[in-house]
């Protein structure tokens, strides 16, 4: 398996794509970069909160997907419309 098959497993859903995990990893990436200048800049680690505010931050997309899902809050409104084709038999 190479590099890209992975990529490609992994930001899918059984062939779904997924933007959560794509912005779960954006977030994620701002977060890690922003905790190392911070880290840089003041030579020491930030306290507990802002830490906690981070791993919010880095995972709020794809924990606010899983959410919906589980509520059910993620399927169409107008999915109740059925498409009725007659034939002439």
């Amino acid at each position: 398996m190479g590099v890209i098959e992975w990529v490609r497993l992994a930001f899918s859903d059984n062939g779904q794509p997924s933007s959560s995990r794509v912005l779960t990893a954006a977030s994620t990436l701002a977060s890690i970069a922003s905790l190392l200048f911070v880290v840089w800049k003041t030579h020491a680690m930030p306290d507990g909160m802002a830490l906690t505010g981070l791993g919010a931050f880095a995972s709020s997309p794809y924990a606010v997907n899983r959410a919906s899902k589980m509520f059910g809050k993620d399927k169409d409104k107008d999915a109740d419309t059925t498409v009725v084709v007659k034939t002439n038999l």
